[in-house]
């Protein structure tokens, strides 16, 4: 594995508010893994190539450095718990291989994946990345526009929707990833994780309403239980995407230095529970 460039180093502490322990260990680990090499047929997306991004950025670089040095390093807009958070990514996302996908990078909606990415001891130490997706026209504005964002996948398999989309199903073993919005139900002490992703798509313009304006897990699963809100369940997929909340951004700042349990591997999750007659509706950890 090769030990981490001190711009990339570099580009990272910029990004954050404060370069607490916490910060700067787990991202340079985070790093570590992204630029080591990889075989084909991992999983993973492309790495950095030289000292450019693999793919165009829907966001500005916020670093700092100039565009053509961001080098997989971004940040987007979330929600968590009803306010507005930025997630900073480090590195490109995962698509487990052991799921069947139509898509040339190997990721799909409609199966939950098999395998967490390398490195992870088990689904107990990630959390869930919920992205609601506006199934109408027009489409509001979304912190990710269809088309690339960044260490997302560009594309994807929807076949195993086909029905519920009213297409046919080689009609979407290979399309551009829909544009989407952000939740997560726990922050993770602001460390990098991987986050497995759910899709929760919405037919209903007033429900999108909804969850924009309540930006949080309780929305999404109030409005997924009624049957007339034209909201679903989430929808598991084989993809993972790899970011931390900033520090700063609805919280205030964490302490300089990190407790000391702060330094350890994530703290195990509690398993999801299953709503009566429908999917489990997967949680973070509180």
């Amino acid at each position: 594995m090769r030990v981490t460039s001190p711009i990339r180093r570099r580009l990272v502490r910029a990004a954050a508010c404060t370069a607490s322990g916490v910060f700067a260990l787990t991202s340079t680990i985070g790093l570590a893994m992204a630029d080591g090499t990889r075989a084909a047929g991992d999983g993973f997306g492309p790495g950095p190539v030289g000292e450019h991004t693999i793919q165009p950025l829907k966001h500005e670089c916020t670093t700092g450095e100039p565009e053509e040095l961001c080098r997989n390093i971004g940040v987007t807009d979330g929600w968590y718990d009803g306010k507005d958070v930025k997630f900073l990514y480090t590195q490109n996302f995962f698509c487990d291989p052991a799921v069947a996908s139509g898509a040339s990078n190997g990721c799909e909606v409609g199966e939950k994946f098999k395998n967490v990415p390398p490195g992870t001891t088990s689904e107990a130490f990630t959390d869930p990345l919920f992205i609601p997706v506006p199934l109408f026209s027009p489409a509001p504005p979304v912190q990710c526009p269809t088309g690339p964002c960044i260490d997302h996948p560009d594309n994807i398999d929807l076949s195993r929707l086909a029905g519920a989309l009213g297409k046919p199903a080689d009609q979407l073993k290979d399309v551009p990833l829909p544009g989407h919005d952000h939740i997560i139900a726990d922050r993770n002490m602001d460390r990098p994780e991987w986050w497995p992703v759910y899709v929760v798509g919405v037919t209903n313009p007033e429900s999108f309403k909804q969850i924009e304006k309540g930006k949080d897990l309780a929305t999404l699963q109030r409005l997924a239980a009624d049957p007339n809100s034209g909201v679903t369940t989430p929808i598991p997929t084989n993809v993972f995407l790899w970011f931390q909340t900033l520090a700063g951004t609805s919280d205030n700042c964490p302490p300089e230095h990190a407790p000391d349990n702060a330094k350890t591997s994530t703290t195990h999750h509690s398993a999801p529970a299953a709503v009566a007659g429908r999917p489990p509706m997967p949680t973070g950890r509180h």
